[in-house]
């Protein structure tokens, strides 16, 4: 029986029989990153650059970018991912222990980041080949790279957590790890190197929209949501009892701005100002936000 499941080929052939029951979920490992790129890159491609950082912490005040990671891919408009290059990865030495708690989640150590920096010319030159920049908490990375390279602070970025309606086409959570394996891969690494290229292998996933109308991949809809402003819809004058129900309806205190915001589709903007009035609130105030401003 060991010498069966040995070897390679008779591996496969039990997965696919395990596949073909109901009672059972393969989980696949993502291929060894590799580059795929024949003569220049396709001239009617959006080019996405996937990135990830990570960091001591979570003050951009205190805290330092200890690993920086880039992918380039070219995508058509169907979202068919037509060549892609890298990941190119650096570390940074912070000038200090990390924490025992930024070691485990990393797995790096100090002895890997002593002398180490990143060359922000050549992530530079990555970033402005791109036409738009993708991360998968594009909140969290897109203010470090801006404090970075704040001459690149009017690039478009999407965001494949919050861009893409994941509960809508039957997956749980939101999280990268979990996402991957719903879709039966997995990838054991939390690096920045290896969170850019299952980023790429979860996003050329196909599966059919929520209606059921259209089986495309997760990178159409990034491309598809570049394309189309969003609107912030801030309850400026809610009172103090309205809390809870803006909360319940996936607002977010802005504690800078004291208010509640959430941002909207164009499309479903009618209806969320609907409900403001069914509620008797204040008419709240809206601003328009494109790819560039999103997630600034």
């Amino acid at each position: 029986m060991m010498r069966f499941f040995s070897q390679p080929r008779n591996l496969e052939r039990a997965a696919r029989m395990l596949e073909n029951s109901a009672d059972f979920r393969v989980l696949r490992r993502i291929p060894e990153p590799f580059q795929h790129m024949e003569g220049n890159a396709p001239p009617d491609a959006q080019c996405v650059a996937i990135v990830d950082v990570e960091t001591t912490g979570l003050s951009l005040a205190d805290d330092e970018v200890i690993e920086l990671a880039i992918l380039l891919a070219w995508v058509s408009v169907e979202g068919e991912v037509l060549a892609h290059l890298g990941p190119w990865s650096w570390l940074a030495d912070p000038g200090r222990p990390l924490s025992p708690e930024i070691m485990q989640l990393t797995g790096l150590c100090d002895a890997d980041l002593t002398g180490q920096s990143i060359d922000l010319d050549h992530v530079k030159t990555l970033l402005d080949r791109a036409d738009i920049v993708c991360a998968h908490n594009a909140n969290f990375d897109i203010a470090w790279f801006d404090q970075l390279l704040p001459e690149l602070a009017d690039k478009p970025w999407v965001c494949s957590m919050r861009e893409i309606d994941w509960p809508a086409m039957g997956f749980e959570g939101r999280s990268q790890s979990h996402l991957l394996s719903q879709h039966c891969w997995f990838c054991d690494a939390h690096r920045a190197g290896a969170d850019v290229w299952s980023l790429l292998w979860l996003l050329m996933q196909m599966r059919a929209d929520p209606d059921g109308k259209y089986l495309r991949s997760h990178f159409a809809r990034l491309v598809e949501s570049s394309a189309h402003p969003s609107v912030l819809i801030s309850a400026h004058g809610a009172p103090f009892a309205a809390k809870d129900e803006l909360k319940v309806r996936g607002y977010k205190w802005n504690a800078l701005q004291r208010v509640w915001q959430k941002q909207f589709k164009l499309d479903d903007v009618a209806e969320e100002l609907t409900w403001f009035r069914r509620k008797v609130l204040p008419e709240p105030v809206l601003r328009k936000l494109s790819a560039a401003d999103r997630y600034r």
